[in-house]
């Protein structure tokens, strides 16, 4: 080998210029460190893959400071070594785990090398007869020696843990110094004198240390607080480098780094959970890496459900581009697709043949469609924005018996106002997988479009001033109803179409409409693409008669509207213009080239406040920013003579949120204006409230 002095990361690649070709040629790796993580088997396991195929055997002396997972592990891989059954597990794990191409479970190697003898665990501890008191401080070294069959020696030194940061090209700054025993009588003697100071480690002879092996140190001894140097868990790994992990799929896409640690999250849960990715971030590529994995390498025949037909055609479309080369049959269930009654069965029983069965949530949760499924382990459901499957109705697809392997996809899993169904799919799918990846992360990644963020503040008129007041009084005389003996449900439920039908007035304040008019006037450019969103027919109705007096050109996007609706949104990618639209900004439309919106709908829904605006913000060809006006409705303040005078929490919980999208903007000063808003209000801005509830057939 042909190796520096020194290393740095920053400069070097610490793992890939040094550590991984030394680990690929030794026979025995000696390591004395302050931190181990498990995690470190991320990068090193291409090479370690190859040390343990060789009969490798690694000593690892380390701090009393361990991840949970990591002493977990330990104690299972060392009860092996006493039991024959158990341990005969291990080394068919070990077997299993040199068959997989990509790392995914690094407590799992551990505890399977550890069974099967190939890697070796003793804790330093400092002694405090020696020192007085060890006041908190642990063994903190760091040397590493790689031995190789004929006994040449490379040692490093320097301030590299043995953790995911420690070693990952992307991790902390580090720095390692070098030696081996070939390169002359100054290096075999650096090499000599560091061998012979492990050895005296290893075998509990050096001064002020108490050396025992692993299983002899009890769980309550063994510190568990992470260290800053190991703060990313094993729900942030990537996936190794590899041929199938880096391979571009059909449109030249590969997976970025919250997609593989997503993917390698969900497959560490045993392939069940909820991917909680922002709009725009990739949820459906990433899906769909999950499942040309299971149909190509599992024969599992994969349920893709979606919400409504906008989506399935879009999925329909995408599944066909990026899996031809796998030979994917698909069978279409709803969105006007009605022979899957003949097929279904058939279709999902197991089998080599690649199918997949494209669904409707409205079937997949009929009756008849379950029934029809051929149930079993070799089932895989992917359910596109899974916050659906948790109302009522849907919610009967959400049976262990019907599927193996799940995969949920959604920017916001939890549903507003409904514990019961956001329990029912954390139960299904065994929970939202991490790490989640919000809007901000995606910003900040240029995952999203940079944006500029003007909230306008819209005032009630009078009658709807009264209207206001009318409810706010029915409301304060419920809340005091039921904070003394009254407790009966109905009151709650009353009290709850009270606040719907006070948010209802914010939706529908007439103030909107002329503030489409004036944002349209004083800003649209020729070339722009602009969105207007407005809350239903009456308000984009009105909205279009009040352009129309002001000669503002313009086209209406909606589901009652003559001629072809995906023509208007391709003459607004083409030519630029406004489009006055209904939940085109809701699941699963995507007009990545929108430079501007207008949003007038209201949110009682925390997911389609995050929808609406994270839409604006995909990459496009020629797009820098975005802008995203906002209409922001202040209710009135509250009379001395009112008897309820608690914030509306629905419109509370939106400008809240509207607090958090302006501070991630690129005008941040805007958020100032609305927690002067909010602090005036009596809300509490910083909570950010997920207050909101579901529309009924969510």
């Amino acid at each position: 080998m042909t190796l520096q002095t020194s290393y740095h990361k920053g400069r070097d690649d610490i793992a890939k210029a040094f550590y991984l070709p030394c680990m690929q040629r030794a026979s025995e790796y000696d390591r004395a460190v302050g931190y181990f993580r498990s995690t470190a088997f991320i990068v090193a396991w291409p090479a370690l893959r190859n040390f343990v195929q060789r009969g490798g055997k690694i000593r690892v002396l380390c701090s009393q400071v361990l991840a949970s997972e990591d002493i977990d592990a330990l104690e299972k891989g060392y009860s092996a070594r006493a039991d024959d059954a158990l341990a005969a597990r291990f080394v068919e794990e070990v077997r299993s785990l040199l068959r997989d191409d990509v790392l995914r479970e690094p407590a799992r190697v551990l505890a399977a090398l550890v069974a099967r003898g190939t890697i070796e665990f003793q804790i330093a501890v400092l002694r405090e007869a020696d020192t007085g008191s060890a006041n908190g401080r642990i063994f903190h070294d760091k040397l590493g020696i790689f031995r190789d069959e004929s006994q040449n020696i490379v040692i490093f030194k320097g301030s590299m843990n043995e953790t995911w940061t420690g070693l990952a090209a992307d991790g902390n700054l580090e720095s390692i110094n070098v030696a081996a025993s070939w390169l002359g009588a100054r290096d075999l003697e650096r090499a000599r004198t560091e061998e012979a100071y492990f050895h005296d480690l290893w075998n509990n002879r050096y001064p002020t240390l108490t050396v025992r092996p692993f299983p002899a140190v009890a769980r309550t001894e063994l510190g568990r607080a992470a260290d800053p140097d190991w703060d990313v868990a094993l729900s942030r790994m990537l996936l190794a480098p590899n041929e199938t992990a880096s391979k571009e799929d059909a449109k030249g896409r590969t997976l970025r780094p919250h997609q593989a640690a997503g993917l390698a999250s969900w497959a560490a849960n045993e392939r069940r959970g909820i991917l909680a990715f922002a709009t725009g971030s990739g949820k459906t590529f990433t899906a769909i890496t999950a499942i040309r994995e299971a149909v190509a390498e599992r024969n599992n025949i994969v349920v893709v459900v979606v919400p409504d037909q906008v989506l399935f055609g879009q999925w329909f479309k995408e599944l066909e581009e990026t899996t031809a080369d796998l030979g994917l049959k698909i069978l279409r269930a709803g969105a006007g697709y009605n022979n899957w009654r003949e097929n279904l069965s058939l279709w999902t029983s197991a089998g080599d043949s690649p199918r997949l069965v494209l669904a409707t949530v409205q079937t997949a949760s009929m009756d008849e469609f379950r029934q029809r499924l051929s149930a079993g382990g070799h089932l895989m459901l992917v359910a596109d924005e899974v916050h659906r499957l948790g109302s009522p109705h849907h919610r009967q697809l959400l049976d262990e018996r019907l599927f193996g392997a799940r995969l949920g996809l959604s920017a916001t899993p939890e549903r507003a106002g409904d514990p019961v169904g956001t329990l029912a799919l954390l139960s299904f799918f065994r929970g939202v997988l991490e790490p989640r990846y919000t809007l901000a992360d995606a910003v900040r990644d240029g995952v999203l479009t940079r944006y500029f963020y003007r909230p306008h503040t819209v005032l009630l008129s009078d009658d709807e001033i009264s209207a206001w007041r009318a409810l706010t009084t029915e409301i304060g005389q419920l809340r005091g109803r039921l904070e003394g003996a009254d407790q009966s449900s109905s009151l709650e439920d009353r009290l709850q179409r009270l606040f719907i039908k006070r948010a209802r007035v914010v939706k529908h304040a007439a103030a909107k409409v002329s503030l489409a008019v004036q944002v349209l006037s004083v800003e649209f450019k020729r070339g722009q693409r602009w969105i207007i969103y407005c809350e239903d027919m009456s308000q984009l109705n009105a909205v279009c008669a009040a352009l129309v007096a002001h000669g503002i050109h313009h086209m209406p996007f909606h589901s009652q509207m003559k001629g072809d609706r995906g023509e208007t949104l391709r003459w607004l990618d083409r030519r630029g213009g406004i489009v006055v639209a209904i939940k085109c900004l809701d699941e699963g439309v995507d007009v990545p080239s929108v430079t501007h919106a207008l949003i007038l709908a209201s949110s009682k829904n925390p997911r389609e406040f995050i929808q609406r605006r994270g839409r604006v913000l995909r990459i496009a060809p020629n797009k820098a920013l975005a802008y995203v006006h906002d209409a922001i409705v202040l209710p009135p303040k509250p009379d001395s003579f009112e008897t309820d005078k608690v914030a509306d929490p629905i419109t509370a919980s939106e400008l809240a949120r509207a607090v958090e999208f302006a501070q991630h903007a690129d005008n941040p000063a805007s958020a100032a204006d609305l927690q002067q808003i909010a602090i005036e209000m009596n809300i509490d801005w910083s909570s950010l409230s997920i207050n909101g509830i579901e529309d009924a057939d969510d």
